[in-house]
């Protein structure tokens, strides 16, 4: 064997060695096999758990923003937590009013848009489904109204001849409104809180009332294709209207 082709074996072998090493991250899938043991620094779904925020092309929120940010706490094989922020502005301070609707003052025509999350609240991820580098879940925006919801008293509403009982946040006294504002049973009340109420946000039971955003109608569904960088992919907002989400990991 001459030394030109004992210098070609070594070069080979290097090579081959080199590429057995597994040190070239980029090309591991954020989900598959890599994700069934778990964890948050498990295998390359660890690389998933991270602050990813971006923006959702020709949309905006209420504000005009249309800044959207995507927390993913833990990755435990199918198990995945994180909370979705949208907008830019400043955290949205608790309910403290039961007789006031939350947020208050939601403009001049009072009536909430059940299926437009609001700005400044950090809604928790359902029902995340990972394949491969595919992320898929939804955010109910009336987990916005749980704290508001929890502060409320129930009150029993039984239909004529008593065969239902159902508990809502109002009484089964009429409501109007008029030029002078809102009024339950003839006592002045918040519009807003009676919107609410009429749109049943809260789920009401004899111990008390919430939001369970498990059984939410309403839903924001994603679905995005990460990489170890960028995630893009679609938010339905609204009548499954589809918008671009672009996104970024922050380190």
């Amino acid at each position: 064997m001459n030394r030109s082709t004992r210098v070609a074996l070594a070069l080979f072998f290097a090579a081959a060695s080199l590429g057995n090493t597994g040190c070239q991250p980029q090309d591991l899938p954020i989900g598959g096999d890599e994700a069934s043991s778990g964890g948050e620094g498990s295998g390359a779904a660890g690389l998933l758990v991270a602050h990813w925020e971006g923006y959702v092309e020709n949309f905006k929120f209420r504000s005009g923003s249309d800044v959207i940010q995507i927390d993913i706490d833990t990755v435990e094989g199918s198990a995945i937590q994180g909370t979705v922020r949208f907008g830019a502005g400043p955290s949205m301070p608790p309910p403290t009013d039961p007789d006031v609707g939350y947020p208050p003052n939601p403009g001049v025509e009072v009536g909430y848009a059940l299926g437009l999350p609001y700005e400044g609240f950090d809604f928790t991820l359902l029902g995340a489904q990972l394949s491969e580098s595919r992320l898929r879940f939804s955010i109910a925006p009336t987990e916005l109204w749980k704290g508001w919801c929890e502060l409320q008293t129930p009150r029993l509403l039984v239909t004529p001849g008593g065969r239902e009982r159902t508990y809502f946040c109002e009484s089964d006294q009429s409501y109007w409104q008029g030029s002078d504002g809102c009024f339950l049973a003839d006592q002045p009340t918040d519009c807003a809180y009676i919107d609410l109420c009429i749109k049943e946000v809260c789920h009401c039971s004899e111990s008390g009332c919430t939001v369970d955003a498990e059984l939410a109608e309403e839903r924001v569904d994603f679905d995005l294709e990460f990489d170890q960088q960028e995630a893009n992919g679609s938010i339905a907002i609204g009548s499954a209207i589809f918008y671009n989400v672009r996104l970024t990991r922050d380190p």
